[in-house]
């Protein structure tokens, strides 16, 4: 299932792109492929944000909601559930726009493991595998080999984003006014600022460098796609 529903649209979108692309430039395709995803996953993503935005405009009210039924666990919820529908969120959506990218990088990552090559057996009927084929991306870098340098510009920009995306976790509050809430924002934000840029360079480090440049990509676009979008749904802060 994964092999039919992601690798196979993958490798055949990027030997697709490739064929087109001038001087058939590997490195010009994963860009290209990558905002081919990141536009495709747009949909979600405005969701994503549009619900963070209410989420925190209303995080008074759910806080009240906890101080009112906090003997009753269950009925605090069942309002909390009733909250979310007035007000058409999803909570859990961030979780599912993360998920759903963790098969595609690895779709990407079993199309470049072994060298990107002809492969008969998953290429569509009206895709041709170029007769030359370059791994070389720009000219400067194999992207089948790793590459330092892309995987610690890869790390420098999951936390460029991470800082971006994390500031509204931010409470402001004094340690011993934070909640529990709170103390596990900031847990996760310190998780998400240092622990996971370095967990990407590291794996950039050892990982053919087609992924660095995914990764490298996909976090410029969502840094700009995250300015963009957050400007458009500002009004959603004070409605």
């Amino acid at each position: 299932m994964f092999h039919t529903i992601f690798y196979e649209p993958i490798y055949n979108l990027i030997v697709l792109t490739l064929t087109y692309v001038p001087l058939h430039d590997i490195g010009t395709t994963i860009v290209l492929v990558t905002l081919f995803v990141k536009l495709l996953l747009l949909p979600l993503n405005l969701s994503t944000l549009r619900s963070q935005y209410i989420m925190k405009r209303i995080e008074g009210e759910m806080n009240e909601l906890k101080k009112k039924h906090k003997d009753n666990p269950q009925e605090a919820t069942r309002h909390m559930m009733e909250l979310y529908k007035r007000e058409k969120v999803n909570p859990f959506g961030s979780l599912f726009t993360a998920l759903i990218q963790i098969p595609v990088f690895f779709a990407l990552y079993f199309v470049f493991s072994r060298g990107l090559h002809a492969d008969p057996a998953s290429i569509y009927s009206f895709v041709h595998f170029p007769a030359e084929l370059h791994t070389r991306a720009f000219g400067l870098f194999d992207v089948t080999q790793k590459n330092i340098f892309i995987a610690l510009l890869a790390g420098l920009s999951s936390y460029m984003l991470a800082r971006r995306q994390t500031a509204s976790m931010v409470s402001g509050k004094k340690p011993e006014e934070e909640t529990m809430q709170d103390q596990f924002a900031k847990s996760m934000r310190l998780q998400l600022l240092y622990v996971l840029p370095i967990i990407i360079a590291f794996s950039g480090s050892i990982l053919p460098s087609a992924l660095g440049l995914y990764w490298l990509t996909s976090n410029v676009v969502s840094f700009l796609q995250d300015v963009y979008i957050k400007r458009k749904l500002a009004h959603l802060q004070t409605v």
